[in-house]
């Protein structure tokens, strides 16, 4: 299947769209995901290392041209030291995924209308293209192509989408079947794809805990 250009934080945003009810089909686990697209985009592009562990920028004022990972890189790069990357994800979730939805509406891909007590209507104006990323991740994850053979933003896009639970798709059915490769997808998504199931599994710990303890 060929790729839907785009930056992944992009993408992401668009698989997550029904277009039937022209709304996002996610929870908060979206912004999880948006934020590990962003940190994989920026380390993909130089922009971001990985020093034992934490994100590191590289400094020099590289910028990418892209006003979601700019703004990303410019909050990362006003920290007084470098952090973790799960903790990274964890961070400005709704800030990122507001960025994207802004980024898309001005680029013409999407329109955005506030409904009164209901979510945002969003109108994804090709309405192929939320169906298209999901069917790429979903073979991405079933496929039998070698995952090192397998470009990292489309490991990421299959991985982060299956790890946040975006689509129906992407059921826990087809995740138990292919959870191995989903662990090798991950992984060649980047430093950013284990950080993001790290996140993941803390929120999921944090909530068990709170329904415990109430």
């Amino acid at each position: 299947m060929e790729q839907i250009p785009g930056s992944l934080p992009r993408r992401l945003f668009l698989l997550a769209c029904d277009v039937e009810k022209e709304r996002l089909k996610w929870g908060d686990e979206l912004g999880y995901a948006i934020r590990a697209a962003t940190l994989a985009e920026l380390e993909a592009r130089a922009c971001l290392k990985d020093d034992r562990g934490k994100a590191r920028p590289v400094g020099g004022g590289r910028r990418t041209g892209d006003p979601v990972l700019d703004g990303a890189l410019r909050s990362i790069e006003g920290h007084s030291r470098a952090r973790r990357w799960h903790t990274l994800v964890q961070k400005e979730r709704r800030e990122t995924c507001l960025a994207v939805e802004d980024d898309l509406a001005r680029a013409g891909l999407i329109s955005v209308a506030s409904r009164t007590l209901r979510r945002k209507e969003i109108t994804v104006r090709d309405e192929r293209l939320p169906g298209l990323l999901r069917a790429e991740a979903v073979a991405t994850l079933t496929g039998s192509d070698p995952v090192d053979r397998v470009e990292p933003s489309r490991a990421a896009l299959a991985s982060f989408a299956a790890l946040a639970r975006l689509c129906p798709e992407l059921s826990w059915g087809v995740r138990h079947r292919n959870r191995r490769r989903l662990k090798e997808l991950t992984a060649r998504a980047g430093v950013a794809g284990p950080a993001l199931k790290k996140a993941l599994d803390a929120r999921t710990a944090a909530a068990s805990g709170a329904s415990a303890g109430g």
